[in-house]
């Protein structure tokens, strides 16, 4: 099937995007077009405009100032996964690029949309929530700073209003002792995760962790933190012994129910394994 007709945009600035935006009612933002596209091809969605912000520079690049590295929400999931800053930096942000659907769709899929979509399945919710990143949002009567912890709202639905594009991603690369990881199981290769769980540690000068940020999908309606798992784990020293308990904690503690893909044990135990192994990643990992 093919989609609704459309008018079509592209503008070549921000500034132009927002002012369309604010003008067109019926419009959809298109990124990589990795979900917008095939919802249109199914006339799931009918825009009735879409502007085109793929190419807009100012909302594209990997850049590090000072503490924090900023991703533009334009910037392709591939070129994330092969980005040797992001990779020594934000290592749980690379596995999670590396191992989202096939090459294809890395290629044209951004962060950015990844995000915004909010599919509950996605990988870069987890990501930025385990690493509590701040989302850049702008809309023409300014510019705000959205905490990944109360960004997602829902299923498909985050804090980004209908006249307003996110622009980067900032993520805090501090100087203390710290490791992140990232595991999913597939449902088959290629798909997308039944579980998937992101880990960021801190440990304090006397080797027991100061923080931890454990978040997880396949559990939810949406990326959530697992904060019964991360305050088993808080102000101890890292072990296997102790992962153990914080993977079980999230087994024992997850509200999952049966679904197409698979039952509610599946899934429990699904999400329990991917807890224990990012998070013996994300330990093997601190420096």
């Amino acid at each position: 099937m093919l989609p609704k007709q459309f008018d079509y945009y592209a503008p070549k600035s921000l500034s132009e995007a927002l002012d369309l935006l604010s003008k067109k009612d019926d419009a959809k933002l298109l990124a990589g077009g990795q979900s917008l596209i095939p919802m249109m091809k199914l006339r799931l969605a009918t825009p009735g405009t879409i502007i085109d912000i793929s190419r807009i520079p100012d909302i594209r690049g990997i850049n590090r100032k000072g503490d924090s590295v900023y991703i533009g929400s334009m910037e392709r999931i591939s070129e994330i996964a092969s980005d040797k800053e992001v990779s020594l930096l934000l290592p749980a942000l690379c596995d999670a690029a590396s191992c989202i659907a096939d090459t294809q769709v890395r290629d044209m899929g951004t962060i950015g949309g990844n995000i915004a979509n909010a599919d509950p399945s996605n990988d870069m919710p987890v990501v930025v929530l385990a690493y509590g990143a701040k989302l850049n949002v702008f809309s023409k009567s300014g510019s705000r700073n959205e905490s990944s912890d109360s960004f997602f709202t829902g299923p498909y639905s985050t804090k980004v209003n209908s006249d307003e594009i996110l622009a980067s991603v900032e993520f805090n690369v501090k100087k203390a002792r710290h490791g992140s990881a990232y595991s999913r199981v597939d449902r088959q290769v290629g798909d997308y995760a039944l579980a998937a769980c992101a880990a960021y540690l801190e440990l304090d000068d006397n080797g027991r962790l100061s923080t931890v940020r454990i978040a997880a999908s396949g559990c939810s309606d949406r990326a959530i933190r697992l904060e019964e798992s991360e305050a088993v784990m808080l102000g101890k020293a890292p072990s296997k012994k102790l992962i153990k308990s914080a993977s079980e904690k999230a087994y024992s503690s997850s509200k999952v129910e049966d679904s197409y893909y698979a039952n509610a044990e599946t899934k429990r135990r699904a999400l329990s394994h991917v807890v224990e192994d990012a998070l013996l990643m994300a330990v093997k990992r601190i420096r």
